[in-house]
C-alpha cells in the first residue's frame, strides 16, 4: 500500500550500497531513509543492485506484490527488476535491478558515453564496466517508474546518484529523460583517494599537473572521467564535507554546493543493533578474545577499527604503528579488534572448535591473527604489519590484535550479531585516517555510546573541531594536516594511553557520546538535502527553458 507525502516532488535515490552493505554509503542512505519516509512516504524509491544469489541483500529485502506490470516491462526492456521494501526502519520502497541483460550492449553504452558527454571508457576495465552498466540499467528503471507512476500525478522528479558508479544513470536521464532533476552527490573522489593512497593526499595540490594526467598514472583513468562528467552534468553537485569540496573543486572543476554532512539516527543505530547492549556485547568479545589468543586479562581494554580496506588511507598502519610502542611499555592489557572485510573462505577450523567447547582453559596457544582463513594472507597488509611489528599475539604480551575480515552480522558464525551491536562493548574506537572526506565510523561509534579517535584530515573530525567539541564530549581529534607520520604516531600514542589510565565509567560514557551523536541528527541534516533537491528542480527548469 502506497504511502502519502507531504513534499512536491517525488525522490529517487540510487547507490551500489541499498541493500548491499560494502562501506560507510550503506550506513548514511539506510539511517536517512526513515527521515525520507517520513517527508515523502511512497514518493520515496531507493535502487539498488539485484545480485543475484547474494544472501545479505536477499536478507535485507522483502518483495511488495502488486507490481507485476511495472516488473514485466522492464524484463521487456532487457533489466529484470524487483519491487520491495528494505528491511531497515521505515522500510522504504525499494527496486533492485539486474543488469546483466545490458552486457551484450556493452560497446553501444560506452559509444553513446564518449559521443553525448565525452565519458572516457577506453581503460577501464570490470570493475568500471559493472557500476557503469548497473548505473545505465537504473536510469532506464528510473524512467519507467517516473512516467508510469510520478508523471500521471505532475509530480516533479528527483534523482540522487551517489558516487561515479551511478553516474552513467544521470547522464541517461539527461539524455532520455530531461524532466527529471538529478544530483550528484560524490562521498570521496576516485582521484584524491588514490593520490592519498600514495601518499600525497590531495590537499597537498596538484604540483602544477593536470588531475586527468595523474588520474591516469594512477590506473583510475576511466572512473575519473566519468566522475569529472558527472560533476559538470548534473543540476545539482553535492558533496559531504567542506574538506571534500575543496578536494571536488580542485580536481572535478565545479564547486559542490550544497555541502551534505552525514546526519545519523539513534533509533535506527540501535534498531539494527538488534538489541545488543553492553554486557552481552562484552561478554561475547570476551569469549571470542579468550578463545582465540589463549588467554585474557579481566582488566583488558577493547579497542576498535573498521571500515574500508585502505590500509594507509584509513590510518590503519599508523595504528599498529602506535600499538607496536604501546607494546613495549608496561601498562593496561589492550585487545585491537580490526573488523575490516577481506578475501576469506570463512572461520578458521581451530577457533571454530575452541568457540564450540564447552570447556576451555590450561596452557593454550594463541591462533594467530585472523579469525578467518585469508584468501591472500601472505599479501595482506595487516598480517604483513603484525609480522614486521612483532604484534603475534605471544602469551604474555601486553597488546594483542585480532584481525576480523567479514561484516559482522546475525548470521556470521563469530559473534552472532551486528556490528552496531559489537561495538557497544568496545571501550575506544580509533580512526586514525590520512584521507577520509566523511568519517561516518567514528559518528556511529558515538551512537553505539562509545568514545571515538579520529582525524583533522576527515571531514568529521573537522566538524568537531568547528563544533568545539573535545574529548569531555567523547571525539578526539588527532592532528595529522601538515604534521609527519612519527610526530602523529607518537601523538597517537600519548592519547590511547591516556585513555586507557583513566577512570571511565563506560555507562557514564555512553550517555555522553550519544548527546553528541545527537548534534549529528538526521531531522536536522538532512535539510541540507532538500536544499539540493530544490536547487536541482530550479536547475532542471532553467535546463529546460
Amino acid at each position: 500500500m502506497d504511502r502519502q507525502h507531504s513534499a512536491d516532488y517525488a525522490l529517487f535515490e540510487t547507490s551500489w550500497e541499498v541493500c548491499n552493505k560494502v562501506g560507510g554509503i550503506y550506513t548514511v542512505v539506510s539511517t536517512k531513509a526513515k527521515t525520507l519516509v517520513e517527508k515523502l512516504g511512497d514518493d520515496y524509491v531507493l535502487l539498488g543492485p539485484w545480485r543475484l544469489g547474494d544472501e545479505q541483500s536477499e536478507g535485507e529485502f522483502e518483495a511488495e506484490p502488486g507490481f507485476e506490470t511495472f516488473t514485466a516491462a522492464c524484463r521487456e526492456m532487457g533489466v529484470p527488476t524487483q519491487v520491495g521494501r528494505w528491511k531497515i526502519p521505515g522500510a522504504p520502497r525499494v527496486i533492485l535491478v539486474e543488469f546483466s541483460g545490458l552486457f551484450e550492449r556493452n560497446d553501444e553504452i560506452l559509444a553513446e558515453l564518449w559521443e553525448e558527454y565525452e565519458v572516457d571508457s577506453l581503460t577501464g576495465g570490470w570493475e568500471y564496466v559493472e557500476p557503469v552498466l548497473f548505473g545505465y540499467a537504473a536510469g532506464m528503471v528510473i524512467e519507467r517508474w517516473y512516467d508510469e507512476f510520478f508523471a500521471p500525478k505532475d509530480l516533479p522528479g528527483v534523482a540522487q546518484f551517489h558516487e561515479w558508479m551511478t553516474g552513467a544513470g544521470l547522464l541517461y536521464l539527461k539524455r532520455h529523460a530531461p524532466e527529471i532533476a538529478h544530483v550528484f552527490t560524490t562521498h570521496a573522489t576516485i582521484l584524491g583517494r588514490s593520490m592519498a593512497a600514495k601518499g600525497r593526499g590531495p590537499q597537498l595540490g596538484l604540483g602544477g599537473r593536470e588531475a586527468a594526467q595523474i588520474a591516469a598514472e594512477l590506473g583510475v583513468r576511466s572512473k575519473h572521467s566519468m566522475e569529472t562528467v558527472c560533476a559538470r552534468e548534473s543540476d545539482t553537485f553535492t558533496t559531504v564535507s567542506e574538506i571534500t569540496a575543496l578536494e571536488a573543486e580542485l580536481l572535478l572543476g565545479r564547486k559542490p554546493k550544497p555541502v551534505l554532512p552525514n546526519g545519523i539516527d539513534l533509533e535506527v543505530i540501535d534498531a539494527i543493533s538488534d538489541g545488543v547492549d553492553r554486557d552481552r556485547s562484552r561478554a561475547a568479545l570476551s569469549h571470542l578474545a579468550h578463545r582465540f589468543l589463549g588467554e585474557l586479562d579481566p582488566d583488558t581494554a577493547f579497542l576498535c577499527i573498521s571500515g574500508r580496506y585502505e590500509f594507509h588511507n584509513k590510518g590503519i598502519d599508523m595504528l599498529l604503528d602506535a600499538l607496536a610502542r604501546m607494546a613495549q611499555t608496561p601498562g593496561r592489557p589492550v585487545v585491537l579488534f580490526a573488523t575490516i572485510p577481506a578475501g576469506q573462505s570463512g572461520v578458521g577450523n581451530s577457533l571454530r572448535e575452541r568457540l564450540e567447547a564447552p570447556e576451555f582453559g590450561g596452557d593454550v596457544a594463541p591462533l594467530g591473527v585472523s579469525t578467518h582463513n585469508l584468501i591472500d594472507q601472505a599479501n595482506d597488509p595487516i598480517q604483513q604489519a603484525v609480522k614486521r611489528l612483532g604484534l603475534l599475539n605471544a602469551r604474555g604480551a601486553r597488546v594483542k590484535v585480532i584481525q576480523i575480515p567479514i561484516y559482522l552480522s546475525r548470521d556470521d558464525d563469530l559473534l552472532g550479531f551486528p556490528y552496531e551491536g559489537m561495538l557497544r562493548g568496545i571501550d575506544l574506537t580509533c580512526f586514525p585516517s590520512y584521507y577520509e572526506p566523511w568519517g561516518y565510523t567514528p559518528e556511529e561509534s558515538l551512537a553505539a555510546g562509545v568514545p571515538t579517535v579520529t582525524t583533522d584530515l576527515a571531514g568529521f573530525g573537522r566538524w568537531v573541531r568547528k563544533e568545539g567539541l573535545t574529548e569531555r564530549e567523547g571525539v578526539i581529534v588527532l592532528d595529522r594536516d601538515g604534521v609527519d607520520d612519527e610526530q602523529a604516531t607518537e601523538k597517537l600514542t600519548a592519547i590511547l594511553e591516556k585513555f586507557l589510565a583513566s577512570d571511565v565509567d563506560p555507562d557514564e560514557m555512553a550517555r555522553t557520546c550519544r548527546r553528541t551523536a545527537l548534534k549529528t541528527a538526521w531531522t536536522d541534516l538532512v535539510a541540507h538535502y532538500y536544499e539540493a533537491f530544490d536547487s536541482a528542480i530550479e536547475g532542471c527548469t532553467h535546463r529546460r527553458e
